[in-house]
């Protein structure tokens, strides 16, 4: 008798053939502890960043205090607001508008754009969060063949995620 991870692995491996026309919709809310847990365990070590700690505030806006390891480049606290959500499937991507630093984003961006990982860039006084290419670089990437819809939204001390995913 198969035990529960290789029934999953079996699954995955026929891209869930045995669930076709399986749909499911959640609202996922993540606490902010468990949203920095996340965070930290996914930081590479050789990254540039000894911290990123993210603080959800209401009105899908984020607070983000980067502390990068060079002792020289000081702690910075990026206010940050939800621009636009990812559309699936074309486009994964998550947009976040600067709302603080205004003239001195520029400068800071100097130095933040050599701490962001892969996937994540800036443009402007916009941040670009490629949440398909953040989720594959962890092996979690085939998890966006199944997303129909993914929004992202805050309220005080939490993400929540609504989430429409297909098996077809």
């Amino acid at each position: 008798m198969p035990d529960l991870n290789e029934i999953v692995h079996l699954l995955r491996a026929s891209r869930f053939r045995d669930l076709a026309g399986a749909r499911a919709s959640a609202s996922v809310p993540v606490a902010e502890p468990l949203l920095n847990t996340f965070i930290a365990a996914s930081l590479p070590p050789n990254a540039p960043v000894r911290t990123v700690t993210v603080h959800p505030e209401a009105a899908d806006r984020l607070a983000v205090r980067i502390v990068a390891k060079a002792a020289l480049i000081p702690a910075i606290t990026l206010k940050l607001a939800i621009e636009s959500q990812p559309r699936l499937p074309d486009s994964p991507v998550l947009v976040l508008r600067m709302v603080t630093l205004g003239g001195l984003f520029g400068l800071a961006s100097g130095a933040i754009a050599g701490m962001l990982p892969p996937g994540v860039r800036f443009d402007g006084e916009r941040i670009l969060v490629d949440l398909a290419a953040l989720a594959s670089q962890r092996g979690h990437g085939e998890v966006f063949d199944y997303l129909k819809r993914l929004e992202v939204h805050t309220e005080p001390g939490r993400l929540v995620m609504q989430i429409d995913a297909a098996v077809e």
